[in-house]
């Protein structure tokens, strides 16, 4: 799994591109990368363009993944912030469970959305 982390300017965003096939512990160091660098560079907002990471989890994995967001949140804290996932909706599946991780993730106050398309993302982070 590939991923990098850059700041788009305007509008003030972090913006992070994976790539590859998606590994649990690289996930988890990127996504403590991302909320440190957010803190470095003021920002509260971050679009994950996730459309071109190959992926499959189970319904657990998927549950668990929000649980483990949850916790790194809590122990960085970061301030808050809004997280738009960009996928590719591949198959009916793959909507699926995205649709139950931003539920999963939501249930747990984490402010997370996902998006089939950059543009949806990109104005819900700037509302």
């Amino acid at each position: 799994m590939n991923y990098s982390i850059q700041l788009l300017e305007e509008p003030k965003i972090a913006q992070v591109i994976t790539s590859g096939a998606w590994e649990r512990e690289v996930d988890n160091a990127m996504g403590l990368e991302i909320m440190k660098k957010m803190a470095e560079w003021k920002v509260n907002k971050a679009v994950i363009d996730m459309r071109e990471l190959q992926f499959e989890l189970r319904v657990l994995e998927i549950f668990q993944r929000a649980e483990t967001l949850r916790d790194q949140r809590r122990e960085v804290k970061p301030p808050s912030s809004k997280v738009a996932l960009v996928y590719n909706p591949v198959s009916p599946k793959v909507d699926e469970d995205f649709i139950f991780f931003e539920n999963t993730a939501r249930n747990r106050g984490l402010p997370y959305r996902v998006f089939k398309q950059m543009e949806d993302a990109l104005v819900w982070l700037s509302e």
